[in-house]
């Protein structure tokens, strides 16, 4: 089997037969559809059963996260490439074919990435690849951007958004699947700073298309939203960081947490910031043995990553 498209999937009857339609239009032929459903309430993993008896299913009994859910189907695949998908995405016909073909253009690379657009704005873009900030957050390159060709061209980045990226099985078993603590949110960024760290290359692939929703099933800057993203990125750099990055990056990293603050006590969130911040505090055990093995591990120093890091 050349590739395993996994498609996470919580309470998303509104849309992701959408999803499932327009993979069932793909021009490549040797591939699979895994749906892992998170213990969906709504109908949706009956709905797929009876509407889509092309697709496997793996059923958990409740809502595991999205980082265990795209685990279990990498775990269930044995195929050549894990593509991961989210479940309010459409795809181009020639999406997962124009992936497929990118990654034996870059044996190098151990992953690659989607030009991602809004679904309702199709000419805006989403994410044309991730981004990485010195000071541990994760960011969506041309995210609001209208397209007039300025991602046109197939290039390196710092990694895969998992909304839509396409990860070497290889890779995988080298570096390990995703951090299951994360539940969701940034779960990818992580991946992609120990993929990073082994010599692994991300590759962006503008040929691969696809329309994103986005946030659909937790919602921009809910409380659960914020809680998750502010928590998980503390994770990241305890986990991720060297002792010299720390050191470079310190007023960076606390200019950061006083922005947000400052924005998010704006907000009334407050308290969700501040339990985010414990409850990360609260694993800092288990994420610091994590750690110990990713720094004893590396391949890659510091002035390597910075190459393709946001360090203002």
């Amino acid at each position: 089997m050349k590739a395993s498209v996994i498609i996470p999937n919580w309470n998303g009857i509104r849309f992701v037969g959408m999803c499932l339609d327009s993979l069932q239009k793909t021009t490549m032929e040797e591939f699979e559809v895994i749906v892992v459903d998170n213990g969906s309430a709504d109908g949706s993993r009956e709905w797929v059963e009876e509407k889509y008896p092309w697709v496997r299913l793996i059923k958990l009994p409740f809502n595991m996260g999205f980082a265990r859910a795209c685990n279990e189907g990498m775990r269930a695949s044995q195929a050549e490439y894990f593509v991961l998908l989210n479940n309010d995405i459409e795809v181009e016909p020639d999406w997962l074919e124009e992936l497929c073909q990118g990654m034996e253009r870059h044996p190098e690379c151990g992953m690659g990435t989607s030009k991602m657009m809004f679904l309702d704005d199709r000419e805006v873009f989403y994410n044309t690849g991730d981004l990485f900030h010195a000071w541990s957050a994760g960011g969506g390159r041309g995210q609001g951007e209208k397209d007039v060709g300025q991602y046109d061209r197939e290039e390196y980045v710092f990694g895969a958004c998992a909304g839509a990226g396409i990860y070497r099985k290889a890779m995988i078993d080298r570096i390990g699947l995703f951090d299951e603590d994360f539940f969701i949110f940034a779960e990818d960024v992580d991946l992609n700073m120990r993929s990073q760290l082994q010599g692994y290359k991300a590759i962006y692939l503008p040929r691969a298309k696809v329309y994103h929703i986005g946030t659909a099933t937790v919602g921009l800057y809910s409380d659960r939203y914020t809680y998750l993203c502010k928590r998980n990125d503390i994770f990241v750099l305890i986990k991720n960081f060297s002792l010299g990055w720390y050191c470079r990056y310190f007023f960076s990293i606390l200019r950061h947490q006083v922005r947000d603050i400052r924005y998010f006590t704006s907000r009334g969130q407050g308290t969700v910031l501040l339990k985010s911040k414990i409850d990360a505090l609260l694993k800092l055990f288990p994420m610091l043995t994590r750690r110990y093995h990713i720094q004893r591990t590396r391949k890659v120093e510091d002035e390597e990553i910075e190459k393709l890091t946001l360090t203002d």
